[in-house]
């Protein structure tokens, strides 16, 4: 089962494989965006940009497949604003599948500090709920986070980011607390290596994933495979992505 793998030593394997390597070519990490945490990250952008593309969790009993789009505006030097839509399919063993829309997640941040080695912002989240009941939706969920970049000495980047969201359950207004770490490791001017974990304190939810951004013509090609630690994160998820600067 994959909720029984060792936790500690794949971290462990992760940061020793990126620590003994070091990037003949470096590109800036700034430019990489995070595949768990998208929107729950420090830099604020210079240009407007977005993704496309799916991503498909697979659960003991169900499965659920994304495809949609999200991405971010810089309203200003230090703020960046950033929303995210997608066409879910939820597919229940021995029972018909049922597709239809999510809510319209809204995300804004504002950078508090950035010199050459630290980057620290905090922000804020609501979801619209335009979404169909069919996939779960239609639920009004609001938050605020904060989140940290900093570049080691080997010019290996970790981030960290902590989240508290308060969301529906039912007829009824929970919160829970959304902790999350990585890695950003640049193989060379095209290619850099994502690793993440997330921990969300309701749900039993634990992800580990690792991923890569390998920039492809005017673009930048993103793929993602991720693994539950928990009874509440997926099994296995998939994540491929094409995303664009404007």
């Amino acid at each position: 089962m994959l909720k029984k793998i060792n936790v500690f030593g794949i971290l462990c394997s992760m940061a020793a494989l990126l620590l003994i390597a070091q990037p003949a070519q470096s590109q800036n990490l700034d430019d990489v965006k995070l595949f768990q945490s998208y929107f729950f990250d420090a830099p604020i952008s210079k240009v407007p940009y977005g993704e496309g593309g799916f991503q498909y969790d697979n659960y003991d009993a169900f499965s659920r497949t994304f495809i949609g789009v999200q991405g971010g505006y810089p309203y200003s030097p230090k703020i960046e604003l950033g929303a995210e839509l997608d066409y879910i399919n939820v597919s229940i063993k021995d029972y018909d599948g049922q597709s239809g829309l999510s809510d319209l997640g809204l995300y804004g941040r504002y950078n508090l500090k950035k010199d050459n080695k630290t980057n620290i912002s905090a922000g804020g989240l609501f979801t619209l709920p335009i979404g169909s009941e069919d996939v779960w939706e239609g639920q009004f969920d609001f938050g605020g986070f904060g989140a940290m970049r900093h570049l080691l000495e080997n010019g290996m980047v970790v981030t960290g980011t902590a989240a508290l969201i308060f969301y529906e359950s039912g007829d009824e207004r929970d919160s829970l607390l959304r902790l999350g770490g990585g890695v950003i490791y640049s193989m060379n001017r095209k290619t850099a290596l994502v690793g993440e974990l997330v921990i969300q304190t309701e749900g039993n939810y634990m992800m580990l994933s690792g991923g890569a951004n390998y920039k492809l013509g005017n673009g930048t090609l993103r793929g993602a495979l991720g693994l539950g630690l928990d009874d509440g994160a997926p099994d296995l998820s998939i994540t491929a992505k094409y995303a664009i600067t404007l």
